[in-house]
Formats: structure tokens, C-alpha cells, sequence
């Protein structure tokens, strides 16, 4: 015969953590930022060569505009760089903690390593 749970006791299990692939999406956001900055540039480019037969005045504005869409590619373009070593950062820590219970000894060690496996088949 089985063991059958008693309805009036209530499920304490704990919630399943996300795994790893909740970090896609803000690299993801990330690079569609760069990709969305480097569109505008592009417009402002065409828009420039557009204008470059007109009055010294609008020539000026644009140049203006030009200088300051390209700070702001470099900006995106540093935020780009930091969330990618962030990324790397976090893979490294999660890989550095897999391999600390993965070796660690007794009876704490193997329950961590079967939390771990619960943890990985949700």
C-alpha cells in the first residue's frame, strides 16, 4: 500500500527558482537599445547629407544634433559592454557555486546536490 498525503496537511514546498535564462532578456533589451541608437544615427546621417545644400544656420543645428546622437551611441555602446561582463560575471559565479556542491562532502553535500537536481527539472 502506499502513502497518501493527508489533505489537511498543507504543501510547505518552496517555490522553484528561475534558472539561468532569466538573464537572456536584459541582454537581449540591451542589444536592442544599440541596434535601436544605431537606426537614429543612420537617419541622422541621411538627414545631414539631406540638409548639406541649405543655409550655413541649418548646417550648424545639424552638425549639433550629429555630435550628440554620436555621444549617445557611445554611451549605449559602454552599457553594451558593461551588461555583457556582468553577464560573463554572473555565468562565472553560477558555475564557481554549481562546483562548490557538486564537491561538497556528507550527508549536507548530497542533500544539496539533490535540491540542486529538483532545481534544474523546473
Amino acid at each position: 500500500m502506499g502513502r497518501k498525503r493527508s489533505k489537511s496537511i498543507p504543501n510547505t514546498r518552496a517555490p522553484r527558482l528561475a534558472g539561468p535564462s532569466s538573464a537572456a532578456p536584459q541582454g537581449a533589451a540591451a542589444q536592442g537599445e544599440v541596434e535601436r541608437l544605431r537606426q537614429e544615427l543612420e537617419e541622422a546621417r541621411a538627414l545631414l547629407r539631406e540638409i548639406s545644400q541649405g543655409p550655413e544656420g541649418e548646417r550648424s543645428r545639424v552638425a549639433r544634433r550629429l555630435a550628440t546622437l554620436e555621444e549617445e551611441r557611445q554611451v549605449a555602446r559602454g552599457h553594451a559592454v558593461e551588461a555583457a561582463l556582468a553577464r560573463s560575471r554572473a555565468e562565472a559565479e553560477l558555475k564557481a557555486l554549481r562546483d562548490a556542491i557538486h564537491k561538497a562532502p556528507g550527508l549536507q553535500g548530497w542533500l544539496l546536490r539533490r535540491a540542486s537536481r529538483h532545481l534544474l527539472k523546473g
